[in-house]
C-alpha cells in the first residue's frame, strides 16, 4: 500500500506538470461541475422528450418525474437515467481536460496496457464476487429481484453505462485530480489520500445510510486508496477501472442491498438499508472483501506478468 513514485507513474502524471497551478485547478474543477450540470439537464431533457412522444404527459411533468427519480431510482427506468448522467460527467471531464491540458480522455487514462490491466483487475475480482454472492445465499440473505430473462435484457444497455460510470469516476479522481496533486506535492500521503478522501465524501449519504453514512465513506476512501495504488503501480487507469467496474457490478447489478440502488439487480438482500446494525456488519465485511480483491490482483499480476506491477 502507498507505493512510491516510479517511472510508469511519472510518465502518467507528466502531462499535468505543464499546466499545474492552484488557481488553474480550482477554475478547471468549477468549469467541470458547470459542464456536468449542463450536460445532465440536456440528457434528462432528451429522455423526457422521448417519453413525451410515447405518452400523453407533457414535457415539464415528465422532466420533473425524471429529476425526482435521480434522488431515489427505484425502477429500472430510473436507474438507467441515473447511470446515463455519468455520460455527462464523462463529457465534462473531456471538455475540461481538452481546454486546460489540450489532452484527450485516452491520454488522461494513461499509456501502456490499459485494456490488459482492466482485464487482469476484473479477473482478480471474479472469485471475490462469486464468494460474496455465494456467502449471501448461504446466510439466506438473498432473494430474487428481476427475473433472469428480464435482467439479461436490461444488461444490454446497462453494462456499457456501468462502464462509463466507473470510467468517468476514475478519470476524475485517479486521473485528473491524482495527476494534479502528484505534480504539486512530493509527499505520496498527500496525492494518494486527498483525491481518495474527496472521492469518499462525495459518497456521503446520511438519508439512505443513516448512522452508517460515515463508515460507508471510510470504506469508499479505502477503495479509493486501493484504486490509486494500482494506478501508481501500472501507470494507467486500466486496473482501477476494472476493480471499480466489477465492484459496482456486484453491488448494483448482481446482489444489491435492499433500499439502495437495487432496481436493476438480479438479487437483493433480505436485509434493508434501514437495519443499521446488520448494514454496519456488511460494511466491515467490505473492508476484507476489498483487501482480498487487491491482494488477488497483485498475485495475478506477479504470476502472469511481473512488468505490470
Amino acid at each position: 500500500m502507498l507505493p512510491k513514485m516510479n517511472d510508469k507513474f511519472a510518465a502518467f502524471i507528466e502531462p499535468a506538470s505543464h499546466t499545474s497551478g492552484g488557481l488553474r485547478l480550482a477554475v478547471s474543477l468549477i468549469l467541470m461541475m458547470f459542464f456536468y450540470a449542463v450536460f445532465t439537464v440536456q440528457i434528462i431533457a432528451l429522455v423526457a422528450l422521448i417519453e413525451v412522444v410515447q405518452t400523453d404527459l407533457n414535457f415539464s411533468t415528465v422532466f420533473i418525474i425524471l429529476i425526482t427519480g435521480l434522488a431515489d431510482p427505484n425502477t429500472p427506468r430510473d436507474m438507467m437515467v441515473s447511470l446515463s448522467t455519468f455520460v455527462a460527467i464523462l463529457g465534462a471531464v473531456w471538455i475540461t481536460t481538452l481546454i486546460f491540458r489540450q489532452q484527450s480522455l485516452f491520454a488522461l487514462a494513461g499509456s501502456g496496457s490499459v485494456l490488459r490491466n482492466f482485464g487482469t483487475a476484473a479477473l482478480a475480482m471474479v472469485p471475490i464476487v462469486v464468494f460474496s454472492f455465494s456467502f449471501s445465499f448461504w446466510l439466506g440473505d438473498a432473494r430474487p429481484n428481476l427475473t433472469f430473462g428480464k435482467w439479461l435484457l436490461w444488461m444490454i444497455p446497462t453494462l456499457p453505462l456501468l462502464l462509463i460510470q466507473s470510467s468517468s469516476e476514475e478519470l476524475i479522481f485517479r486521473g485528473y485530480l491524482l495527476q494534479e496533486f502528484a505534480v504539486r506535492f512530493k509527499s505520496r500521503w498527500i496525492w494518494i489520500l486527498i483525491p481518495s478522501i474527496i472521492f469518499g465524501f462525495l459518497h456521503y449519504d446520511p438519508m439512505r445510510m443513516g448512522s452508517n453514512a460515515t463508515l460507508a465513506v471510510v470504506v469508499t476512501i479505502f477503495f479509493g486508496i486501493i484504486a490509486t495504488d494500482v494506478t501508481v503501480r501500472t501507470g494507467n487507469l486500466g486496473a482501477a477501472i476494472g476493480l471499480h467496474f466489477m465492484n459496482n457490478f456486484q453491488a448494483m447489478l448482481l446482489l444489491s442491498l435492499d433500499g439502495t440502488l437495487n432496481a436493476l439487480s438480479l438479487y437483493v438482500t433480505h436485509t434493508h438499508v434501514s437495519d443499521e446494525h446488520w448494514v454496519r456488519t456488511m460494511l466491515l465485511f467490505n473492508f476484507g472483501y476489498l483487501t482480498l480483491a487487491y491482494l488477488i490482483y497483485l498475485l495475478v499480476v506477479r504470476y502472469h506478468d511481473r512488468d505490470l506491477a
